[in-house]
């Protein structure tokens, strides 16, 4: 017997027995669709993430008061002219916004919360790439004219006003109406607040609403070319004169946030993935106990053969093209299976999931590997079994 009889007489052996070939395929074709399904959610997953730290800058850098919420005496805080000296202070920075905070009740969908207020200038919006899905940013003038306007972010203006609500609306904070002039698309949450669930008003107005004009966060551009982690560091020493070398302010930057998310992405694709991989050790597993069952079932076969001519190699051979048809079979399945899965998912996020390249020849390598492991005992029962005794074997 040559390769080419020995792999038709697998196939035709696995054709002969479809419902129990099938059967034994579907823990490969769970396992394999498991792991591809995994690494390729996990890694389009963390590209959309990404892409939405992406729109926020790689280089703002945000420092503020973790304690800032508290609002004590106690509490350290910067001046205006503090802050407006940093910018000729340290030669990294491009340009700044001072943003103040305060919180207030507003009734949503029928209960009380606590909504962020921030109080910023007109350049905070386009340091920090934030554009609005409705309407328009207030001005510098308004800024200046103490102009009671506001931005709400989008999922907060949905929940206070629905969608099909306009502009124009009015908000109370701290006793004053603000009136509603955009909506600010998505943003990623950085830094102290969530863009997505707070209001954003004129800076000048939130000063007279604090009655005070202590300023508890700083929002950073760095110039181009700028080292990130240079200009995070010159803000941290800055602080810490003014501070009298306490630690008061956190400083933080994108780029940080990234590298800790792909930390973390990395850690929870390798868990999920050897999760997913222990399913292919388990189908591959139920292909040696059906393999062995086949062995017994076709003993006067594999005698015959024998008989007729074919060495151990053959039959080993041929036992092991059968498993090792079985999994990569089941795998190319479960791949098939996991593209479909992956274009749906695609689909119903509106975003782009794919399966790489690398997560294919890692399912289907494993699928052979494991086929070829869980089928050498099996093949080399069947090639060590006695010719004679094996025609004998009723």
């Amino acid at each position: 017997m040559n390769l080419f009889d020995c792999i038709i007489s697998s196939f035709s052996s696995l054709i002969q027995h479809k419902l129990r070939s099938c059967l034994t395929m579907l823990g490969m074709v769970i396992g394999v669709f498991a792991i591809t399904t995994v690494l390729a959610v996990s890694k389009g997953g963390k590209e959309l993430i990404v892409s939405e730290f992406l729109t926020a800058g790689t280089n703002i850098v945000m420092a503020f008061n973790s304690q800032m919420e508290t609002r004590t005496d106690k509490i350290a805080c910067l001046t205006e002219d503090q802050v407006m000296a940093m910018k000729e202070i340290i030669p990294q920075v491009d340009d700044l916004s001072p943003v103040h905070f305060l919180q207030i009740p507003l009734k949503i969908k029928g209960s009380m919360k606590q909504i962020t207020v921030f109080g910023v200038p007109e350049n905070f919006f386009r340091v920090r790439g934030i554009k609005t899905s409705a309407g328009r940013i207030f001005t510098n003038d308004e800024v200046r004219r103490y102009e009671r306007v506001c931005v709400v972010g989008r999922e907060l203006f949905y929940d206070l006003f629905g969608k099909t609500k306009r502009l124009g609306q009015e908000i109370k904070i701290e006793g004053t109406y603000f009136r509603v002039i955009g909506v600010m698309g998505h943003k990623i949450e950085f830094g102290p607040v969530n863009i997505n669930n707070a209001i954003g008003i004129p800076s000048s107005c939130a000063m007279r609403l604090l009655g005070s004009r202590d300023i508890y966060a700083v929002q950073f551009l760095a110039k181009e070319g700028t080292s990130v982690p240079l200009l995070k560091k010159r803000i941290k020493e800055h602080l810490r004169q003014i501070f009298g070398g306490k630690d008061n302010f956190d400083v933080h930057s994108v780029d940080e946030m990234l590298s800790m998310l792909d930390k973390v992405m990395g850690v929870i694709s390798i868990v999920l993935g050897s999760i997913a991989a222990i399913s292919i050790l388990v189908g591959g597993i139920g292909i040696m106990n059906i393999m062995l069952v086949s062995v017994r079932e076709r003993t006067r076969e594999i005698g015959i053969r024998k008989a007729c001519g074919a060495t151990k190699d053959n039959i080993l051979l041929q036992f092991l093209i059968e498993s090792l048809a079985l999994c990569s079979l089941g795998g190319g399945m479960g791949i098939l299976a996991s593209v479909g899965l992956v274009l749906i998912i695609s689909m119903l996020f509106k975003t782009a999931f794919f399966i790489s390249s690398l997560a294919i020849i890692i399912g289907l390598g494993f699928s052979c590997l494991v086929g070829i492991f869980f089928g050498v005992y099996p093949a080399y029962i069947a090639a060590k079994l006695n010719p004679v005794e094996a025609l004998r074997y009723e």
